[in-house]
């Protein structure tokens, strides 16, 4: 068994286009077993060259929206986070906001909120980094947060956004609360 260096584990984590990893799939990429995958997990943190995430996952890349769309999966940024990345409110959120199809959970720096899974759509890959961030679109974050109740269509009334996308995105919604959804949308 060859040992890999940091930085080689590092750049082949780069290469995969992830940057974060719990230890089982280090291992995998390494091609090692699971228990050396953590004592390399632990040697890159020391190392500076990752940040622990989380206990049983690192991630090469220090960015919150980078953390919570990888870290907890499916998920993605929505609500005011996605807002702010499309540069339409000067609000700044105190945590990265991420939806996700499994339970609610906070973690320093982000939150995840739990939405039905007919709900996860509407969102793009877009490039950060040395890996990727999933963002919702502006009118799926709006329609997220009018799912959430974290704002009322007085609140989006002033917010530039195509409003018969944000109509389609209701209409394609046929949960519980979607009626709810689609008045407050046509609003």
């Amino acid at each position: 068994m060859r040992e890999w260096s940091l930085f080689k584990v590092r750049d082949a984590a780069w290469a995969s286009g992830r940057s974060v990893f719990s230890v089982q799939q280090l291992a995998h990429l390494i091609g090692k077993p699971k228990p050396v995958a953590a004592v390399y997990a632990s040697r890159l943190v020391r190392a500076g060259l990752a940040v622990r995430v989380r206990r049983g996952a690192i991630s090469f890349e220090d960015d919150d929206a980078i953390v919570a769309t990888q870290l907890i999966e499916p998920s993605y940024v929505s609500l005011t986070s996605a807002l702010r990345f499309h540069g339409l409110t000067t609000q700044m959120p105190a945590l990265i906001e991420a939806v996700t199809t499994r339970n609610s959970l906070r973690l320093p720096g982000i939150v995840y909120h739990k939405i039905p899974p007919a709900l996860l759509f509407g969102f793009k890959k877009h490039p950060k980094g040395h890996s990727y961030a999933l963002v919702a679109e502006p009118e799926k974050a709006v329609l997220d947060s009018l799912y959430l109740r974290r704002l009322s269509p007085k609140d989006i009334a002033e917010l530039p956004l195509d409003r018969p996308k944000l109509e389609r995105f209701a209409a394609r919604f046929r949960g519980r609360g979607s009626r709810r959804l689609r008045r407050l949308a046509h609003a």
